[in-house]
């Protein structure tokens, strides 16, 4: 199972450690992340002439990465080039082009006969897998992971507890991945989980948490007894409006909800059918409510949303910093290739690029109409120079209603998590494409500022317990 570069670096994606369990019975499996391994290094040393296939996790970020180490995979060794993610899933028959098999949509519901075609040597080329019902999934098979130091701790150890979302934002992956159905994992499964995160936080990747408040609730009791050193997740702002919810959430160390948020502006949501789930006029009380029960909020912002220029992305950064919004983080606005709403509009702004790897959402892709490209770059620059300062990172913690230790938490928080944007400046991606080639292919080492960052924060989140 190999994991590619991928940008920003640092965290761990739970989809191989999924596939892996899934076939562990009928197979042995080794792990590689090139984010941090020498890939032309690893390949020469590992003897790949012993494996049945090589499993690929391909986003549009790294497709021409995947390109090229499956031709050397397949020049070098001879074995089975099996892609799975993301990509495939957007664009089956161009992946098609390159693997020998792909995986389309999720590996659970197809987990079976992929493993009896592997064991007979009679790989599919296509294997399409929908979603369905997650409450009996084997656990991730995170023992692979042989040093777990090495990444982004304060993010925390990734657990997965539901599938879906029943919303309908068009920029949003999960309609594709994940369709609209909505499954929960059953309490008991997950109870047996959530005791292999000791001394670890948890960072819950559903990609709408909070839908279900008794589900919400019923996690959070299990989390509460457990020996894990809190969590964050992510829900839609209006779910937050919960108090027995947040009085449950709160009583087992969640440090802050993702919301997002996008922007300040009605008609900014609208045009990518968000502002039935985001009513701004909620925001400031919800934020304030949530920060009482010393939970604070993160922010979505979205660079080029319509209607997003100049002094619109600088009132909502005004919002932001007033309300003490943890962090934000930031995409350009993207439409998927391979979807219909990527060609719908088509009809109302521009494309400016058909580069499959671009539509990554850290590269500008698609012009909103009356929207400027040199001033979104500009702006992006300007929102994280000024955002992730110092001088905002502890402005903005004084404006949470949180004790001491907590926004000791928040500024040290915010010192790791603004690493990656920091690199956006520093290796100047927006406009000089090879700049960010060599981010995204650069080897990861954590910074000895950010580990030191962690090893404080980890300790305050131990003396929680």
């Amino acid at each position: 199972m190999i994991d590619l570069p991928t940008s920003p670096k640092g965290t761990i994606s739970l989809s191989l450690f999924n596939v892996a369990s899934c076939i562990s019975d009928v197979c042995e499996v080794t792990y590689l992340d090139l984010n941090f391994e020498n890939d032309s290094k690893t390949l020469k040393i590992s003897d790949f002439s012993s494996f049945g296939f090589a499993g690929l996790k391909v986003s549009s970020q790294n497709f021409q990465i995947a390109q090229e180490l499956t031709r050397k995979l397949k020049s070098k060794h001879k074995l089975k080039i099996v892609w799975g993610g993301e990509l495939p899933t957007l664009l089956p028959e161009e992946c098609l082009k390159y693997a020998d098999t792909i995986i389309n949509g999720l590996f659970e519901p197809v987990a079976e006969q992929f493993s009896h075609d592997l064991a007979n040597n009679s790989l599919k080329q296509h294997y399409k897998g929908d979603n369905l019902p997650v409450s009996n999934l084997k656990p991730p098979f995170l023992s692979l992971i042989t040093d777990f130091e090495r990444y982004n701790t304060f993010m925390g150890l990734p657990l997965e507890t539901s599938r879906g979302c029943p919303e309908n934002c068009t920029f949003c992956m999960v309609l594709t991945m994940q369709r609209k159905n909505y499954y929960l994992k059953n309490i008991e499964q997950l109870s047996k989980e959530i005791d292999s995160y000791h001394n670890r936080f948890i960072n819950i990747i559903d990609y709408n948490f909070g839908v279900d408040s008794e589900h919400v609730i019923r996690v959070s009791s299990v989390i509460e007894k457990s020996t894990a050193l809190g969590w964050m997740a992510e829900m839609n702002i209006e779910l937050l409006d919960n108090d027995a919810m947040l009085q449950a959430m709160a009583n087992s160390r969640c440090k802050m909800i993702y919301c997002g948020l996008e922007s300040i502006d009605e008609k900014a949501l609208e045009s990518v059918n968000k502002a039935r789930v985001n009513v701004v006029e909620n925001y400031r009380r919800i934020i304030k409510k949530a920060q009482s029960y010393g939970i604070n909020v993160a922010a979505g912002l979205i660079l080029g949303l319509e209607g997003m220029n100049e002094d619109l992305t600088k009132r909502t950064f005004q919002f932001y910093s007033e309300v003490g919004i943890i962090y934000t983080k930031l995409t350009f606005l993207t439409f998927n290739p391979g979807t219909r709403v990527k060609d719908f509009m088509s009809k109302k702004g521009v494309f400016v690029t058909e580069e499959i790897e671009k539509y990554d959402g850290i590269h500008l892709t698609y012009l909103a109409p009356g929207m400027n490209e040199k001033e979104i770059y500009s702006v992006g620059r300007w929102y994280i120079l000024n955002f992730y300062s110092i001088k905002n990172i502890v402005s903005r913690s004084l404006k949470t209603p949180i004790s001491l230790k907590k926004k000791i938490e928040f500024i040290l928080f915010n010192i790791c998590y603004r690493a990656a944007y920091l690199d956006w400046l520093k290796y100047d991606i927006f406009e000089k494409e090879e700049n960010f080639t060599r981010m995204l292919t650069s080897h990861y080492s954590k910074p000895i500022k950010l580990k030191l960052a962690e090893k404080m924060l980890n300790y305050i989140r131990k003396s929680y317990l």
